[in-house]
């Protein structure tokens, strides 16, 4: 389990929760912090790095195993509406920085911990190649600063799976990198066709973590092949479904992919002991 893509293609995942609800309860100042735009959360990369950082670090000793980055709206076409398109670069490699840093901050104990990039659909009404060449400056600024993946946040079948793709290939091609560029949808909508899904390098499929309805993650988790958990909306919740997965989980641990659990019982599968031997700690409250 060393690298993202394989951890996902064989174990059902824990990202961190919401960090822009934690970063917003903050009392930020929107001169200072938000460069005047008071909504633009994604700033805080260049501004606050040491509170992004934290948030994320609590999120890790909650027990998640992947974070996600701070760039939902950090798209040059989202925030050209701030004035600041041209910084788009430089937010999302500094988002990416951040979160790596917080991964190597908070000991593992061989346990493995994933950084993934965030680039999401923002519905923008533009040609074509106006987004290519945004999902293109956004997922270089990414890989550039060190995500162990890319997950393309994108509504299947309105037709822009291809133009994003596309963008991040030449991502991709310009750093001459290797990471996986992923394509994300919700569990339970509509699927990618089988030609997106042959020019992905995986499909993440997303589940929002619920804490308070018993057995969901059996009626609507394994059994929609969901391989991503989000961690709820607090690292308390976060705690809460490290637990649930684990009890789930034949090694205690991780539980397999619903495709694996149902692999031939002589075939061997990769433990999850890589992915997650820590013991579950209590998530750290963000002072």
């Amino acid at each position: 389990m060393r690298t993202l893509r394989n951890a996902l293609d064989h174990r059902v995942l824990l990202s961190d929760g919401s960090a822009q609800r934690q970063l917003r309860a903050y009392d930020l100042n929107p001169v200072r912090d938000l460069y005047g735009t008071e909504t633009c959360i994604d700033v805080l990369n260049l501004t606050r790095a040491p509170l992004v950082r934290d948030v994320h670090i609590a999120y890790l000793e909650a027990g998640a195993d992947v974070i996600r980055t701070n760039t939902l709206e950090a798209s040059p076409l989202t925030l050209q509406a701030h004035g600041l398109a041209e910084d788009a670069f430089c937010i999302n490699y500094s988002a990416a920085q951040i979160a790596c840093e917080a991964v190597d901050s908070v000991p593992g104990r061989g346990r493995r911990r994933f950084v993934l990039g965030m680039v999401r659909d923002q519905g923008w009404d533009v040609p074509p190649a106006m987004i290519e060449d945004a999902v293109s400056i956004q997922v270089e600024g990414l890989i550039a600063g060190g995500v162990d993946g890319v997950a393309l946040d994108i509504v299947p079948g309105v037709g822009r799976s291809r133009m994003f793709l596309r963008g991040a290939q030449r991502a991709k091609e310009r750093l001459r990198s290797q990471a996986p560029v992923f394509l994300q949808r919700v569990a339970g909508a509509t699927e990618f066709s089988d030609r997106m899904r042959a020019l992905a390098d995986g499909i993440i499929r997303f589940r929002h973590g619920q804490t308070g309805r018993p057995g969901w993650l059996d009626t609507e988790v394994l059994a929609q092949g969901v391989n991503l958990v989000g961690g709820g909306d607090t690292p308390e919740d976060t705690t809460t479904l490290n637990r649930l997965l684990r009890a789930r989980a034949e090694d205690g641990l991780r539980p397999l992919a619903p495709w694996q659990a149902a692999a031939v019982a002589d075939e061997v599968q990769p433990a999850s002991s890589t992915l997650y031997p820590a013991p579950e700690r209590a998530a750290a409250r963000i002072g």
